[in-house]
């Protein structure tokens, strides 16, 4: 029995050892398991019921990682529902690096056509017919009495020539947005007090 289990360990190590040098392929007992056969998408299939090989994701499935915007349906944000028209804001109280990306994405994306300041007037915009419609300002006063939720649904949908944002910025970045927006709203406000004041 002894010489048994002495030769059982013998061949044992014997074989891991010849697994070592690689000067031949390492054997695979499942290769199924190591390569499985992977397919294109323009290639056919067997498998597959329709010979292709590029698949359909079973219906009402999601990516990883991706929330659908629930309000898609909406048109305008006058028609969002509830007090908060359908949205509240997840930013309590916006902190220095929040604003910060806020302001970021105001630049590159919004700047354009509102301008660095919000006034509606960015370097884009000139004399009629440039745009056919007056780019409006994102400090006035119907803008300023808008929601957090209002501002959020134009930048994810869009409205009228402005097309949507949410292809180039993430929903939380555009959180931070609409508290940039805020914050050029109150620059917007003390400005206006002063020039009152004075």
């Amino acid at each position: 029995m002894k010489n048994l289990f002495k030769s059982l360990s013998l061949l044992a190590l014997g074989f891991t050892l010849a697994q070592c040098t690689y000067k031949t392929p390492v054997s695979e007992y499942f290769p199924n398991m190591y390569d499985s056969p992977a397919r294109e998408a323009q290639e056919d299939d067997s498998f597959a019921s329709n010979n292709s090989a590029s698949r359909l994701p079973p219906k009402g499935a999601i990516p990883v990682g991706y929330f659908p915007y629930p309000y898609q349906d909406f048109k305008t944000p006058d028609d969002l529902p509830g007090a908060e028209k359908g949205l509240k804001n997840p930013i309590a109280k916006a902190s220095l690096g929040d604003l910060m990306v806020g302001e970021k994405r105001y630049q590159t994306y919004c700047s354009p056509c509102h301008g660095v300041r919000g006034l509606g007037n960015g370097n884009v915009v000139g004399p009629y017919p440039r745009l056919q419609t007056k780019v409006p300002s994102v400090v006035s006063d119907k803008i300023n009495g808008w929601s957090d939720g209002q501002l959020y649904h134009i930048i994810t949908m869009g409205r009228g020539t402005m097309s949507s944002y949410s292809y180039q910025v993430e929903p939380e970045d555009r959180w931070k947005l609409v508290a940039y927006i805020r914050k050029l709203q109150e620059y917007q406000n003390k400005n206006q007090k002063l020039s009152q004041a004075n």
